[in-house]
């Protein structure tokens, strides 16, 4: 029982926000306001990955 002697304890809430505020995308969010590399990152990922997809659906309608 040692072990849990530092361990800070949980509190309990039932504010609304709580909840909203334990979602990744408001997580992310709340991140990438506070950091333009996290930005930059994610926003030339979304251009990477939607250039990829748009390639391959080129490739599939064209029949080769």
């Amino acid at each position: 029982m040692d072990k849990y002697k530092n361990k800070p304890r949980l509190k309990e809430s039932t504010d609304g926000l709580d909840f909203v505020r334990m979602q990744t995308e408001v997580g992310l969010i709340d991140s990438m306001l506070r950091s333009k590399t996290l930005t930059a990152i994610i926003v030339v990922s979304i251009l990477l990955f939607t250039g990829f997809f748009y390639f391959l659906f080129k490739i599939a309608i064209s029949g080769i």
